[in-house]
């Protein structure tokens, strides 16, 4: 995977980062870690949940996909992160079921007299038919 810079994207483009199909093992191992919730982490309580089955943890595809894709491509030109804004979970996402990620450059404002510049990036989740489970923005300093 090529590393890239500042002014190697553009406002408007598009990532495709796949899909990942969290297992019931998945969902628990990362809620027991980091979100330990009876709804992620037992099934007989996820059953009498009002989501009447295992869901994922709200920041399990987001971790997932910026660990995987959004780091080994721009780690190296992070100057400092800002902030997540408009986080919104529209959807559960369940055990075993595939989701998908796209991450589109929103907004790109060089700042050369400061040495970097700000990338929105605006990350979208959806379903295998295709209906949005959450969306959000990554605001980050990158070095130019």
């Amino acid at each position: 995977m090529k590393e890239l810079g500042f002014y190697d994207v553009k406002q408007g483009d598009v990532f495709d980062f796949g899909s990942v199909t969290l297992t019931e093992k998945d969902i628990m191992d990362f809620a027991k870690e980091y979100d330990p919730m009876p709804f992620h982490i037992d099934m007989e309580a996820a059953l009498k949940s009002p989501f009447k089955g295992l869901i994922a943890s709200g920041v399990h595809l987001f971790h997932h996909f910026y660990k995987t894709h959004w780091v080994p491509l721009f780690k190296h030109s992070v100057y400092a992160g800002k902030g997540i804004t408009d986080w919104m979970l529209h959807r559960p996402v369940y055990a075993n079921r595939t989701s998908f990620c796209k991450v589109e450059v929103k907004e790109w404002d060089p700042k050369p007299e400061r040495g970097y510049g700000v990338i929105v990036w605006h990350f979208r989740f959806k379903d295998e038919n295709d209906q949005l489970l959450q969306h959000l923005d990554l605001i980050v300093f990158h070095k130019i």
